[in-house]
């Protein structure tokens, strides 16, 4: 046998020595483990640093705008969102109030649209789209067969060439008509072949027939339509032909009465209804005035209580009443002497600007009334007791000092 392939000899007592052998060094170990972990020193590979490659470097600030760029975005979405829910509750409001459901009777006033004429103008045209429908829906179906004969509809031609439709009944009718139509156009033909004498005999006869119809009318006042004799005028939209029937005319009259009581009754109506939401709209101007005054006083009392201080109404210069100023002329230092100062923009415009102007003042008056007509004058109010004349007061008068003071005056010429 080959050495090699000699069996060993193994015991229980080998097997359990090596069992305990490596039980021992999996312990060593573990232990050896541990003690590295806490004293930091691991087994981790060495990290390479790496050139960082041209390509991953990014430029300077990118991080930054990005960042900028993401809360302008942020705003806008914000923006939008906010206009985007105001929108809505708008249209919310708006159909609403097409619908005549007014969040308060009083705020009706404040719109300047007139939602009820658009309610009613909404509820028109569905009902004449609805009508219209229904007459689209009529004309397509067919005609159902009349139950009366007479009932029949049928087509003709009238007396102007017009294809009309009627029912079998009423066609003598029109008929009829289509004859007295004809018959009156041919009678008017012929009348105009007629001879002045003639037409002069049939203008007699007819005139004769009115007079026996009146003298077989019962005696009482006359009205026009009874003399006016077929006069060719027009007498305009305001005329109104009355019957010559009494009792017709009558019950005309009181048609027309009654047509007036309902026009003035309808006006006051209106009037009234106007006047009632003037006064709705005055109340309720009234009660926001009331609240801006409110809300003003309080911001006042705010604004005491944080400053401690009340506004001080703005001290007005005390002027002495009994202290009298004389009048005097105020005369350009840098012309020459005799020649009158041309402004810049009066260069080229000729001599009529160089017109003098001539007023009556004082000599003497109050300090209080020159200064109220001040800022527009070319005269200098100057007190006789101060030297230099950055002491003067300008003033103008805006009319004839005449008419404002009624005092003996003298003359005082402008420049």
């Amino acid at each position: 046998m080959d050495k090699k392939k000699k069996p060993l000899d193994v015991t229980a007592s080998s097997l359990v020595d090596l069992k305990a052998e490596l039980y021992r060094k999996q312990e060593q170990f573990k232990r050896q483990k541990l003690g590295q972990e806490t004293s930091g020193a691991g087994f981790k590979a060495k990290s390479k640093d790496k050139k960082p490659n041209i390509w991953n470097k990014q430029n300077a600030g990118v991080s930054a705008r990005a960042a900028k760029d993401a809360e302008q975005l942020e705003e806008e979405r914000s923006t939008i969102d906010t206009a985007r829910r105001k929108l809505e509750e708008k249209a919310r409001l708006y159909e609403q109030m097409t619908k005549g459901d007014f969040p308060d009777e009083e705020t009706e006033g404040l719109f300047l649209v007139d939602f009820t004429q658009k309610i009613i103008d909404k509820k028109r045209e569905t009902l004449a789209q609805k009508e219209k429908e229904d007459e689209e829906q009529l004309s397509s179906s067919p005609v159902p067969p009349p139950e009366n004969p007479d009932e029949e509809w049928v087509d003709f031609v009238d007396a102007l060439g017009r294809s009309r439709r009627c029912m079998k009944k009423d066609l003598p009718d029109f008929k009829k008509m289509d004859q007295d139509l004809q018959g009156k156009g041919k009678a008017s033909s012929d009348k105009t072949l007629l001879s002045e004498d003639m037409r002069r005999e049939l203008q007699r006869q007819e005139w004769e027939r009115e007079e026996e119809e009146a003298m077989k009318r019962p005696v009482g006042p006359i009205h026009y339509e009874d003399i006016r004799q077929q006069e060719a005028r027009d007498l305009g939209v305001g005329y109104y032909a009355f019957s010559q029937d009494q009792e017709q005319r009558q019950k005309q009259r009181e048609t027309l009465d009654m047509l007036r009581d309902q026009t003035t009754d309808q006006r006051t109506k209106r009037e009234r209804l106007k006047e009632r939401k003037q006064a709705i709209l005055q109340a309720r101007l009234a009660k926001v005035r009331q609240r801006k005054m409110k809300k003003a006083k309080l911001d006042e009392e705010e604004e005491f209580e944080t400053t401690g201080t009340s506004p001080q109404p703005e001290e007005c210069p005390e002027v002495s009443i009994l202290k009298k100023v004389e009048v005097e002329i105020q005369e350009r230092r840098d012309t020459k002497p005799g020649v009158p100062h041309v402004r810049e923009w009066d260069r080229g415009k000729g001599k009529s600007h160089l017109k003098k102007k001539h007023f009556h003042v004082m000599n003497i008056i109050n300090v209080n009334t020159c200064l109220s007509f001040c800022n527009k004058s070319k005269c200098v109010v100057k007190n006789p007791k101060f030297k230099s004349p950055t002491d003067s007061y300008s003033i103008i008068y805006s009319t004839p000092i005449k008419r404002l003071f009624g005092f003996p005056f003298d003359e005082l010429t402008l420049l």
